[in-house]
């Protein structure tokens, strides 16, 4: 099944515009966000509602200056997923697009005007990031269409993974680890936790025996997972140069068949 069509994201429901229309430049402006606002947009709108660990954030404006999309650059999970994606041996040479969507009632070709833009305002802030990597989920309906519009380099796809959610909600395995292990930001890792069901900690239970309580009690549920399709961006001459001696794959064009925890995917 051949995709032509764009997934948007309103209230954490996925809708889908095909790629008929297109956008007004007139009608919109793009900017910097400030974290408030996006952390809010976020977790209104989108199926992974915590907040990355932001770098920058960009916002895509409409009438009245209404928030109607966002573009969150973050730092990545592991310093290896930069070096991996673009070649450079030091990671603060590269940045994540951790969470990146906009309303349905944008345009179709919304995505590669706004991500195109978006990029701009990250060079301007950041002008030390040459390279941005970005993941699609094709078990959530993504394969990355936006960003083979704009000449992203496509990667391959990477491992299978295990995920984890509760009641239905992804939970990043970072925020798992900084539990276990007794990491800054552990306290703010356990909270979330918390707000999306889980019972709080005892007072005198350990981070992984609690852990291990949820995962037997079946609140947090880990699953296996297909790979995600990866791309970098290549932003600078010495991000191109460097990405060189990386592969620049065919694009996927198919999607996987829909995945039960994912129903709001239509593969009609």
């Amino acid at each position: 099944m051949l995709t032509t069509r764009s997934q948007r994201w309103r209230e954490r429901r996925a809708r889908f515009v095909d790629d008929l229309t297109v956008i007004n430049p007139h009608d919109f402006a793009v900017d910097q966000l400030d974290p408030s606002p996006a952390r809010r947009f976020v977790a209104a709108h989108h199926y992974l509602p915590n907040y990355p660990a932001a770098q920058v954030a960009v916002g895509l404006f409409g009438k009245q200056a209404a928030l109607v999309g966002v573009a969150v650059f973050a730092m990545p999970s592991t310093g290896s997923v930069i070096t991996r994606h673009t070649g450079f041996a030091n990671p603060a040479r590269g940045t994540t697009l951790a969470r990146f969507f906009l309303f349905p009632e944008i345009p179709g070709n919304g995505e590669t005007w706004f991500l195109s833009r978006a990029l701009r305002v990250l060079r301007r802030e950041r002008p030390g990031i040459d390279a941005v990597v970005s993941y699609s989920d094709p078990q959530a309906g993504h394969i990355g269409q936006c960003y083979a519009a704009l000449s992203g380099a496509y990667r391959g796809r990477t491992k299978p993974r295990t995920a984890y959610r509760i009641d239905g909600v992804p939970v990043s395995g970072r925020s798992l680890s900084k539990i276990r292990l007794g990491e800054r930001g552990a306290a703010g890792a356990i909270d979330q936790l918390v707000r999306l069901g889980a019972p709080r900690p005892e007072i005198t239970e350990e981070p992984g025996t609690w852990l291990a309580r949820l995962r037997r009690d079946r609140i947090l549920v880990a699953e296996q997972t297909l790979g995600l399709y990866a791309y970098c961006f290549e932003l600078t001459p010495a991000a191109r140069r460097q990405g060189r001696a990386l592969p620049r794959k065919p694009y996927p064009k198919q999607l996987p068949p829909a995945h039960p925890e994912f129903p709001f995917m239509d593969a009609a």
